[in-house]
């Protein structure tokens, strides 16, 4: 072989006059090197780098043939070859179903000038059906020195069509801010060489730069970053991103990839690229401790803890770290209690809090603010400050005294029963002002929210506001008490007892409410209170037959009941007794249906009840009349036999719907018949009635119409990577659009997931192409949804029904086909 000869003797010539046979035999390849979050440490992105590695010279370096490509206006070619080779690597990877990862390249100032670079970026993505969100642009600020007023067009053509500009070397010329005033960017990256002394002038600089980037809504990237101690410095000031050789030199893609994972650095999946991009909206050079707590998996994780809240909270030890994070999940330290209160109702309502935490005999004041939530996540910023208390005599001011009262419950009111107000009296209202509410609508929402649905009869009687200034008085203790399960943060019931006392006022009839976690004492009777409320007494011990009547009753969302063998009732559930208007099972004890009198002609019901009992028959949605509330009623009912552990019948269950009940169903129904359910718009069926329409129209009417099919090849892709509850908010962005565009004039349907139809009358072929040129631009104009970023790419055709076409029968089949499929 014969032997490379050495760079610096190679004539510029060379590289001018080889440059398309380097690109064709692929001496130029596409280096990668990896771009990582900070906040989370996974691979976010990378950067494709020119590599010339070649046969008679071996390795050129970047800036030799790069600097003589631009000074003979040849950069636009090698610029074009990269952009081809990173769209096409990204549907390579997308094939082997990897996941893909956004890649960054530069453009050069020649690349706007000698040839239209919005084309060729867009004919790649096009052509491997590349998502815009996976293509980073990144350019120098001589760029914008140009007076081309061209230059500034096509970024803005970028930018709308939904690609991210990202600004390299920012801060290494002198005209850097006068641009950030002119042109938006979307990440500004900085160059750690030109700050290589370790200073802390030179680390001023740098936090001044990172934080005038948030400022102005702008995220930050630091190149160059070569050390762990760079790494952490950054993370500590609030960079998001960081590149260097640190994590890893350029390399081919896949050896990229697996470098990263080797190291532990795991890959970013799209769908959380929104979720940790909101972290730029923190302010870490806030001054004062900072905690990004993340909520995940049912349980709080401290995500990040500047320095000042490791030495406030844990004095720097990595042990008392885990044990506090620990504390915060579990239920057995009252403050944790009621910081974790705290950050549930942060997290649920997004309403900004402040939260007192007793630290040592001090006060730690808790800013707790709501970042974003998204798939069952949540990220919150606690901005702490350390409130030091004088003097003992401090703690008995109401202020603190109020605060430690919060630990121990779970909630503190006032309820007036004069103007008919309840004030929860929390951390945060302690600072900012007196809520009221209704005191209707409050327990309202506390029972639909937090009371377990077989407690609220009982929660609601407790909390009759007519009966409260009677049972307060009468109570021995000035006081009256009632367990209810209630649920905890996490969702599951725990027993709470709620007690309401009075407070003394000359003028207003003025009681105080406190809501803690019930002990063993509170709970000794509460357990059969509830169970007979529903359940009457049994002579014996619970039998299988009552076990099975409990768990059937729990939550059924239709008015059922059991009886005996001698068809009297043993039980019936909350919605049979709002049906008839009774309180208390306890009014139903021993008696039928004809003790009752609920039925004109009762004959019927007695005679399928025997059926039931006698011999052994179910009976389904037989109809029959009722009287309840003074009302006859129509109804379907469903009755089945029950059997002791002898194989005897002991007696029935059953259920029964109202026919209001059932018309409001076949409603919905009807509706579900032609309607989409995501997307609003017609469905299979209801496309098949609106082509027999049209064509009737075309037939007997002599009206032309066009069926305009519309396939968008990235649901599925988004699917996979956003998830169907995101799809489907995608869906109706998109059906949203078509309705737009469509307008009254013409008619629209999905007849599969990632497929639309569209029906319009016309007079002129100018008409149909305007339609079909708008309808594709307004959806491939859609770049996100929520907080998810998407590149839409639409395929459409036209039929016309005096076509008869292979296409128009095809469109015919296929409807007919996912009806049968559906059907």
């Amino acid at each position: 072989m014969r032997k490379k000869r050495r760079q610096i003797d190679m004539p510029p010539s060379y590289v001018i006059e080889h440059l398309d046979e380097a690109i064709e035999k692929h001496w130029v390849r596409v280096h990668y090197q990896p771009i990582v979050r900070t906040i989370s440490g996974q691979l976010c992105a990378m950067e494709g780098l020119a590599r010339w590695d070649d046969p008679n010279w071996g390795f050129l370096t970047p800036p030799f043939f790069i600097s003589i490509l631009e000074q003979h206006n040849l950069i636009h070619k090698l610029d074009a070859f990269l952009i081809e080779e990173v769209c096409r690597n990204q549907a390579r990877v997308r094939k082997a179903g990897l996941p893909s990862v956004p890649v960054s390249l530069n453009l050069s100032r020649l690349d706007f000038i000698n040839c239209d670079i919005f084309a060729i970026v867009e004919r790649a993505v096009r052509k491997y059906n590349v998502p815009r969100d996976l293509l980073h642009l990144e350019i120098v600020e001589n760029i914008l020195t140009d007076r081309n007023k061209k230059i500034g067009e096509v970024l803005d053509r970028f930018h709308a069509a939904g690609y991210e500009i990202w600004m390299d070397d920012f801060g290494s010329g002198y005209s850097s801010l006068k641009f950030l005033k002119d042109q938006r960017f979307d990440l500004l990256k900085m160059d750690m060489a030109f700050l290589k002394s370790d200073t802390q002038r030179a680390r001023d600089i740098i936090i001044s730069i990172i934080s005038m980037d948030k400022r102005i809504g702008n995220r930050t990237l630091a190149e160059g970053v070569e050390t762990q101690e760079q790494f952490e410095f950054l993370r500590e000031i609030g960079c998001e991103k960081i590149q260097g050789y640190y994590l890893g030199r350029p390399r081919p893609y896949d050896e990229t990839i697996h470098n990263c994972l080797e190291k532990g650095i795991t890959v970013e999946l799209g769908c959380w690229k929104a979720y940790y991009d909101a972290i730029m909206d923190v302010n870490f050079l806030t001054g004062h401790a900072l905690l990004l707590i993340e909520y995940r998996d049912h349980a709080y994780h401290i995500l990040f803890a500047n320095q000042k809240s490791r030495e406030l909270f844990w004095q720097g030890d990595a042990e008392r770290y885990r044990q506090w994070e620990e504390a915060l999940n579990t239920y057995t330290q009252p403050s944790m209690r009621y910081l974790r209160r705290g950050l549930h109702r942060v997290m649920l309502n997004g309403e900004d809090e402040e939260l007192a935490y007793p630290l040592n005999g001090d006060f730690v004041m808790m800013d707790c603010h709501r970042v974003i939530s998204y798939s069952g996540r949540c990220l919150l910023a606690v901005d702490c400050r350390l409130h030091k208390i004088a003097h003992e005599g401090d703690l008995f001011r109401p202020a603190y005294f109020l605060r430690n009262l919060f630990y121990l419950y779970d909630k503190v009111a006032t309820i007036n029963l004069t103007k008919h107000e309840i004030i929860e009296l929390t951390q945060p209202q302690l600072r900012s002002g007196l809520h009221k509410l209704p005191l209707g609508q409050a327990l309202a929402e506390y029972a639909e929210q937090s009371i377990y649905h077989a407690d609220r009869k009982r929660f609601a009687d407790f909390f009759d506001f007519k009966t409260i200034p009677e049972r307060v008085a009468a109570s021995k203790l000035g006081s009256i008490v009632e367990a209810f399960r209630t649920k905890g943060p996490d969702g599951t019931l725990i027993w709470k007892t709620h007690r309401i006392a009075r407070i003394a006022s000359s003028e207003q009839d003025i009681y105080f409410c406190v809501v803690r976690v019930s002990d063993a004492q509170d709970m000794s009777h509460y357990e059969e209170k509830c169970r007979a409320q529903y359940v009457l007494p049994s002579d014996g011990a619970e039998d299988s037959m009552q076990l099975l009547w409990k768990n059937f009753i729990t939550g059924f969302p239709l008015p059922a009941f059991w009886k005996d063998n001698q068809r009297r009732f043993r039980g019936v559930n909350q919605k049979f007794l709002d049906f008839y208007d009774f309180d208390s099972v306890r009014e139903l004890l021993e008696r039928t249906d004809e003790d009752m009198n609920w039925h004109v002609h009762p004959e019927p019901f007695e005679r399928d009840e025997h059926d039931v009992l006698e011999k052994g028959l179910t009976i389904r949605d037989v109809p029959g009349q009722c009287l309840a509330r003074g009302v006859q009623r129509n109804i379907l009912a469903t009755k089945w036999p029950v059997y002791d552990v002898q194989g005897n019948i002991a007696g029935l269950m059953g259920y029964f719907v109202s026919a209001e009940a059932l018309a409001h169903v076949q409603q919905q129904s009807h509706e579900a018949l032609f309607v989409d359910r995501v997307t609003r718009l017609a469905n299979v069926k209801g496309l098949l009635f609106l082509l027999a329409q049209y064509l009737d129209e075309y037939r007997f009417g002599h009206r032309n119409f066009v069926a305009v099919f519309i396939r968008i090849r990235a649901i599925d892709r988004l699917l996979r990577r956003y998830g169907e509850e995101a799809c489907n908010e995608l869906l109706g962005c998109i059906a949203d659009e078509i309705r737009r565009i469509v307008g009254p004039v013409g008619a629209s349907g999905r007849f599969d997931r990632n497929q639309f139809l569209v029906f319009s009358q016309y007079t002129s072929q100018e008409e149909v192409r305007d339609l079909g040129q708008r309808l594709r631009t307004g959806i491939e104009a859609i770049h996100s949804f929520g907080q998810c970023s998407c590149t839409l790419f639409v395929e459409m055709h036209m039929a016309y029904p005096q076509d008869q076409s292979d296409f128009y029968e095809d469109i015919i089949a296929a409807l007919l086909d996912r009806w049968k499929k559906k059907s």
